[in-house]
């Protein structure tokens, strides 16, 4: 069954970078999208934020062919990777209608085919994959197993870091309910990580797609734990969170992963998904009290942040003026999602006058705030900023000299400070 031609549906920050990899790698991959704009970012080498995108394109555009007729790519490959989003519903539910559509374009295609294979790669609630079955199954009169069959694939990757990511994931979930899907999975991944096959894991359908959910809630609850330890430096003095949860991660059994000093989660996969997983567990009648507690602790960073805004405003004698380093949720993403710098903003832009130093947002979206070109000016400009996530450039923040107090406060316990302070006032997070 293996060919190196591969189709792949939707081509966004995963998607597009999953196929030039692939293109790396030798296979010929036919990438359909609704957004034809996509085709001329290609085609004219537009800049992408992504580190390493752009460097894929430019050298694997002979192994791409964007593609509009889903006919023409089904009968050129035996793979299709689904790379669709899933956003979340009102109900935090995840919502499958892009998938199901793209299944509706494929499914009078696969009448001729001879075990196609479809790999759902978007994250989902467990059950899905069965759900995607009976619809192909039901609405073209196909057998899975015969025409079809369906996998289970997600990737554990993060914005900012995606190539690397895949290539060097911890590991890799192959979910299938027929053998010869795990087959086909482990032939198709063997070309990829050829020197590293114990990271593949075979697991059911279902399995697969709890794995995937189980894994985003759980890091949320190491963040959401460290940032707990953290809170404690807020009422207790002599106190450095880093210290404690340094300490216990050298336990085997904890780990040192996720479990540092930082800011709350955000961005547009853990908040949903351990949303998602909560109300999951709930349409189940199990228990969903630890994924709704990790969101609130989560929240309540927030109210951190402005206690201790408030705690030592005095330290600026007049209204202050803020800054933000940092808008987007981490560095090398524009996406804001939920991101502790837009919260702030939203906070502040209607009583204070507020300044952003990011390079990655788009300016053009944001209202009713001024954007810095660059952190000495931020610095001159506000009387208190934020650190909002790491950056090498926010190391040295303290460096520059003021004639005005300066009030810095560090979410992240990232910054160095300073040998001269009479002016500046650095608040790191976690420590008391």
């Amino acid at each position: 069954m293996i060919n190196k031609n591969v189709f792949c549906v939707g081509l966004g920050k995963l998607g597009l970078i999953f196929s030039f990899l692939l293109a790396e790698k030798g296979f010929k991959i036919y990438g359909h999208d609704v957004d034809e704009g996509i085709e001329i970012r290609i085609k004219k080498n537009i800049k992408d934020d992504e580190p390493k995108l752009n460097d894929l394109i430019k050298k694997n555009k002979k192994n791409f062919k964007f593609i509009k007729d889903y006919n023409h790519a089904i009968n050129k490959t035996n793979y299709c990777f689904i790379i669709l989003p899933t956003p979340s519903k009102k109900n935090k539910e995840f919502d499958n209608s892009y998938i199901f559509d793209c299944l509706g374009k494929m499914g009078e295609f696969l009448k001729n085919k001879n075990k196609y294979l479809i790999n759902i790669t978007s994250t989902v609630n467990p059950g899905s994959c069965n759900n995607f079955i009976k619809f192909l199954e039901n609405k073209f009169n196909l057998k899975h197993g015969k025409e079809f069959i369906i996998t289970y694939n997600p990737h554990l990757i993060a914005l900012g870091s995606i190539y690397n990511d895949v290539l060097n994931s911890d590991l890799v979930i192959l979910g299938s309910d027929i053998k010869e899907g795990h087959k086909y999975l482990m032939n198709f991944y063997k070309k990829i990580y050829s020197k590293n096959l114990n990271k593949l894991r075979k697991l059911k359908l279902t399995e697969a797609e709890v794995s995937k959910i189980a894994i985003n809630s759980y890091i949320t609850m190491k963040i959401s734990f460290s940032n707990l330890i953290s809170s404690i430096s807020d009422k207790e003095e002599n106190i450095d969170s880093s210290v404690i949860l340094n300490t216990i991660g050298f336990d085997r059994r904890i780990g040192h992963k996720y479990l540092s000093l930082g800011a709350m989660f955000a961005g547009p996969c853990f908040p949903r998904d351990n949303l998602n997983f909560a109300k999951f567990l709930a349409k189940k009648n199990l228990n969903n009290s630890l994924p709704k507690v990790i969101d609130k602790i989560n929240d309540l960073q927030f109210d951190r942040y402005i206690n201790v805004y408030k705690k030592n405003k005095k330290f600026i004698k007049s209204v202050p003026k803020v800054g933000i380093c940092g808008l987007s949720y981490k560095d090398n993403t524009p996406l804001t999602t939920r991101s502790p710098g837009e919260k702030l903003v939203n906070y502040f832009k209607n009583k204070n006058q507020v300044f952003i130093f990011d390079e990655f947002v788009n300016k053009t979206k944001i209202k009713n705030v001024k954007f810095t070109e660059n952190l000495k000016e931020l610095f001159e400009k506000s009387d208190i900023i934020f650190i909002c996530y790491r950056h090498q450039k926010f190391k040295n923040l303290g460096k520059f000299v003021s004639k005005k107090n300066k009030l810095i406060i560090d979410l992240w316990n990232y910054i160095k400070i300073p040998t001269r302070t009479k002016r500046l006032k650095i608040i790191k997070l976690g420590i008391s």
